[in-house]
């Protein structure tokens, strides 16, 4: 038999109001119970038909009384200390119960639907974040009525960049990406957001390998894309120290294909390529690191050499991703445990999804060319706190209701990650969380050649000589080394 769904809305403010109404237009008002708020002016107040049933000090009662299944906590600019508060009510009352959470970055969009932007549990209502802001108008200025294309539209940063891109009055979104299913699923989300909106932009769905030069060709002379967004890569470290040659093929060889494709295109009116890297990318000890860093460098020659605008920006860890820790640790929990942690002292930066992504966005709308954007992911946070703070937010006691178990680095994973070399100045942005530096180290014609001719060949080789390849062209690259010393930080 199926539940029927009984939500309770944490907020009667702008954003409570908003998500509820969406509930109404869609002829599901009689899923929702009602609404809690601290506020004393909203007390006992009716929203439509539902009530302000209590305050937060009351969910526990509520939850019961209502049978309720689901919450959505619409308060977008909640302190973390409110939002750890409210979850650890909820889940001391009913673990089975779905928490849904308005991203801060919906407070800057006011005809667009917010149910479909909804995210799960995130690191940030455990560890706390700062507040960040993007720059709407200049964003607007840049992207409206633009042809924008975007690779690995199936995968998580991706699919982000495609629904934030939607709100901004693109003209037209090319969607590229290999997997069919997760195209799919993209199609299903973006059909959220089209359906509620007034002027949507077309969306285009295209299944093509970002390495197929036939296949490319064809979509960019077919939709003549202004802006690429270049999010497609193998991001799976271990996996890629197994599969190296895969590796280079697909992260490098699949970023030159589109990159020659931009330039090829040029009549066509390229405004500006951008490329999506991480901080895996340096000092790298993976195949998966250095491939992005020579990417990288593949995109400064080109923005260089071939006078084709590029932009790069470089982050860490977004919670919501294929493969992030907080879904894993939750499993584990509902299962009994045990929670596995590699490390006792490994430790990574967080960003949510959609943070990554408007910022992401903000800094290709104020680049002037060349740059390495560093997005501020804030403080590194350890695994091991993160997996204690969840299962004391399920009402348990680590390591006596629920054990954590260390497994061990997998192969080529750092003890920390880091977002620039200490010894590189970063420079500062009207935008507090977007920095940059300029290279200094760039690749010149022969260094290019050897790239191309290595590309050719790679599936040929050995993995030493993968290794080999890039560790000629990233001289930092030191896949021998274990980490052991802190990552540079950023001094604002």
């Amino acid at each position: 038999m199926k539940t029927i769904r009984q939500i309770l809305i944490i907020g009667a403010g702008d954003a409570g109001r908003a998500v509820f109404n969406e509930f109404v237009e869609k002829g599901k008002e009689s899923n929702i119970v009602g609404f809690l708020d601290d506020d004393a002016s909203k007390s006992e107040l009716k929203i439509s038909s539902k009530q302000v049933l209590g305050t937060l000090s009351s969910i526990d009662k509520i939850i019961k009384e209502y049978s309720v299944t689901e919450v959505i906590i619409a308060i977008p600019s909640a302190p973390h200390e409110v939002l750890n508060s409210v979850i650890s009510s909820i889940r001391l009352t009913d673990l089975r119960i779905a928490i849904h959470i308005v991203p801060s970055g919906e407070k800057y969009f006011e005809a667009v639907p917010i149910v479909p932007s909804l995210e799960e549990l995130t690191v940030f209502e455990l560890t706390g974040r700062d507040e960040y802001s993007i720059d709407i108008d200049t964003i607007k200025d840049k992207y409206a009525n633009k042809t924008v294309l975007i690779t690995g539209a199936g995968g998580s940063i991706g699919s982000e960049l495609c629904r934030q891109l939607i709100k901004f009055g693109v003209k037209k979104i090319v969607c590229v990406g290999r997997g069919e299913n997760s195209i799919y699923e993209l199609a299903k989300s973006l059909k959220l957001y089209i359906d509620f909106m007034e002027n949507p932009p077309q969306v285009v769905y295209s299944i093509c390998d970002i390495r197929d030069k036939v296949g490319i060709q064809k979509i960019f002379s077919e939709h003549n894309p202004q802006i690429v967004f270049h999010a497609a890569a193998h991001k799976h470290v271990p996996m890629m120290e197994y599969n190296s040659a895969e590796a280079v093929s697909n992260n490098v060889g699949g970023t030159l294909n589109l990159l020659e494709m931009c330039c090829e295109s040029n009549k066509n009116k390229i405004e500006e390529f951008v490329f999506i890297s991480t901080d895996k990318a340096v000092r790298p000890v993976n195949v998966m690191g250095a491939t992005k860093r020579l990417a990288e460098l593949v995109v400064g020659y080109f923005g260089k050499y071939k006078k084709l605008k590029t932009v790069t920006v470089r982050f860490g860890n977004v919670l919501g991703s294929r493969g992030s820790v907080i879904p894993l640790f939750m499993e584990q929990i509902k299962n009994g445990g045990p929670v596995t942690v590699t490390h006792p002292q490994v430790t990574r930066y967080f960003m949510s999804i959609s943070e990554a992504a408007l910022l992401t966005i903000n800094a290709s709308a104020i680049s002037t060319g060349s740059e390495i954007y560093v997005l501020d992911m804030g403080k590194q946070f350890k695994i091991c706190d993160i997996a204690e703070k969840l299962i004391s937010l399920y009402g348990l006691k680590p390591n006596e209701d629920i054990k954590i178990v260390f497994t061990g680095l997998r192969a080529g994973e750092k003890l920390y990650e880091e977002l620039f070399y200490e010894d590189k100045k970063l420079n500062l942005t009207q935008n507090s969380k977007i920095m940059y530096l300029n290279e200094e180290y760039h690749i010149d014609e022969e260094i290019m050649k050897s790239i191309v001719k290595g590309i050719e060949s790679i599936k040929l080789v050995s993995d030493e000589e993968v290794r080999e390849f890039l560790k000629k062209i990233v001289p930092e690259y030191n896949y021998d080394v274990v980490q052991t010393q802190g990552p540079a930080r950023i001094v604002n």
